[in-house]
């Protein structure tokens, strides 16, 4: 018996351990050959960001926030597209929706070619990645931290069209998922200086994971709360300080101006889009033209989302304050949801945030239950081609449905998370 034990750990640490760092290692490079190489993305999303910097050098910031009267994704200045050109940009650019801070902050790339910082960036998107889905396995699934458990998730995320077409966008959400993820491991550790800065600073640049903040305002740490608050203040103080008070009421201008549209485009998976998109025909999906969002989808989403939030913060409340994780990770997931649920626009690569809320459904749900996992796997798949068409070309389908996978994974995901807090509310604290 003694013999067998013995054997048994030689191989286990001789020979099934190396072969999964080796198999950890071939899905790792297996990712980055599908995210980053070769690469031949366009980047129009990085665009902007480099050109904004070129406009600030040049003294032509009042072209900052060009935007086309008609169509959100394209500018309405040809200043702005003249840059775009002079910094090597050779695709029709979008705009720039960031604070003024950020522009004043690119300045120093203007002396490097655009296609070797799109190249850069991608590489960089891939390590900040990797970074966020780290954070999720250490705030959820830390037993997940393992090399063979790291080979099937890689795997898993080579088909996930959320996080494929960020990189073919060059996009900030490679950065904006770390740091928030990032913030929340941070509290995890009471390091709630360090998590407030994190969460302040993607704040500053998408607004949106604010609600992340609520949590630590509603039960705490408010300490993180209270350190988000004064980081947040200090970016948009350094942003007038640096860029001047037009530059700022610009953007804000620009940011209550998106607020009011409604883009039926097939990338935008908001409630609004989603509900309002058999209102308008079909060849307009495809494009990115603003209009008036339509009485009954707004009056509907605003209903959905009101009265889903009730149901969670009630079924929320019926959890012990002292029962952290029972009530914590659903909160925080919910949370999330909220963030890609609510803003009439969420780009489909927003919903690399899904990843934490089926991260945390896993870990919060009861381990009788089954059906939150099927759930789970089940979003997983509509996040993932054939099932949901590539981003990068608009789809072949014409069917709203079809075209909506993302915001169907995430009602399924809330439905999944409401039935774990029912659930935990009646779990022992010592379970928690």
């Amino acid at each position: 018996m003694v013999e067998g034990r013995l054997i048994g750990s030689v191989i286990e640490s001789h020979v099934a351990r190396p072969l999964q760092f080796v198999a950890a290692g071939a899905a790792l490079a297996l990712f980055i050959e599908v995210m980053v190489g070769p690469y031949t993305y366009p980047s129009v999303d990085l665009a902007p960001v480099i050109v904004a910097g070129h406009l600030v050098k040049g003294g032509q910031t009042v072209y900052l926030y060009s935007q086309d009267r008609e169509r959100f994704n394209r500018v309405g200045d040809e200043t702005f597209r003249q840059v775009a050109k002079t910094a090597g940009f050779v695709s029709e650019s979008t705009p720039f929706v960031y604070p003024p801070l950020v522009a004043w902050l690119m300045k120093p790339m203007t002396a490097v070619p655009f296609s070797r910082i799109a190249r850069l960036w991608a590489y960089a998107s891939a390590l900040m990645v990797l970074a966020g889905v780290y954070f999720v396995l250490a705030a959820y699934l830390p037993s997940w931290n393992r090399p063979l458990r790291w080979a099937g998730v890689l795997f898993l995320l080579c088909f996930f069209e959320p996080l494929r077409y960020g990189f073919w966008l060059g996009q900030t959400t490679a950065l904006i998922f770390p740091l928030v993820i990032g913030a929340i491991v941070l509290q995890r550790h009471q390091r709630v200086a360090a998590a407030g800065l994190a969460l302040a600073v993607a704040v500053f640049i998408k607004l949106t994971p604010v609600v992340l903040a609520a949590v630590w305002i509603w039960r705490g740490p408010r300490r993180a709360a209270a350190w988000f608050t004064l980081f947040l203040a200090l970016l948009w103080t350094a942003s007038v300080a640096t860029m001047g008070v037009a530059s700022n009421a610009a953007y804000f201008a620009r940011v209550v101006a998106i607020s009011k549209v409604d883009l039926v485009a097939f990338n935008n998976q908001s409630m609004l889009a989603t509900l309002s998109r058999p209102w308008f025909n079909p060849s307009t999906w495809i494009y990115w033209h603003m209009h008036d969002p339509p009485a009954i989808p707004l009056l509907a989403t605003r209903m959905i989302l009101a009265l889903a939030s009730l149901a969670g913060a009630y079924l929320l409340l019926r959890i012990p304050p002292d029962a952290d994780r029972c009530w914590r990770y659903p909160a925080e997931g919910m949370a999330f949801l909220l963030m890609l649920l609510a803003p009439n626009i969420a780009w489909t690569h927003y919903f690399v945030f899904l990843l934490p809320v089926m991260a945390a459904v896993l870990a919060a749900r009861s381990r009788e239950s089954i059906a939150p996992a099927v759930v789970v796997v089940a979003a997983f798949a509509l996040c993932c081609r054939p099932f949901l068409a590539a981003q990068d070309q608009p789809p072949t389908t014409q069917h709203a449905l079809l075209i909506a996978m993302p915001a169907l994974a995430a009602v399924a995901l809330a439905v999944a998370l409401f039935e774990v807090a029912r659930t935990n509310a009646a779990r022992p604290r010592t379970t928690c």
